[in-house]
């Protein structure tokens, strides 16, 4: 599948690049919520994984879920948000901004990987088949 990896820990998002690539995955990466909006658009993924607490405000990843989540043509693109805080108020707004999933850190790699298989199947994606 194609996916769309954001971080602003830029070891975070290599090491996410690297497990996903080496479970057969194309990906595409960016340090910037902003500039992840710009892949996304140009060509939709299979799915959107995220980091929530990004930015200096640390709100990027709710706001670059909620941006997904108000434009027509990402309709129906999964998204997989991870985040370092695990209160029951961060999680649920993580879902109230559009996530399919949240999945606190560190991932359990085997789990993550079948989350993934197990939202880009159950969610009619827009993006290219994986």
């Amino acid at each position: 599948m194609n996916v769309v990896a954001v971080d602003d820990d830029h070891a975070g998002l290599e090491l996410l690049r690297m497990v996903l690539e080496a479970d057969g995955h194309a990906v595409r990466t960016s340090a910037i919520a902003g500039a992840a909006l710009d892949l996304l658009i140009d060509d939709t993924p299979s799915v959107l994984v995220t980091d929530l607490m990004m930015g200096a405000d640390r709100q990027g990843g709710f706001r670059l879920i909620e941006q997904v989540r108000s434009r027509p043509e990402l309709d129906g693109l999964p998204v997989v948000a991870l985040t370092g805080v695990t209160s029951s108020q961060e999680l649920a707004r993580a879902r109230a901004a559009g996530a399919d999933v949240c999945m606190t850190k560190p991932i359990d790699v085997a789990e993550f990987l079948r989350v993934l298989r197990q939202v880009t199947a159950s969610t009619p994606a827009t993006g290219a088949p994986g």
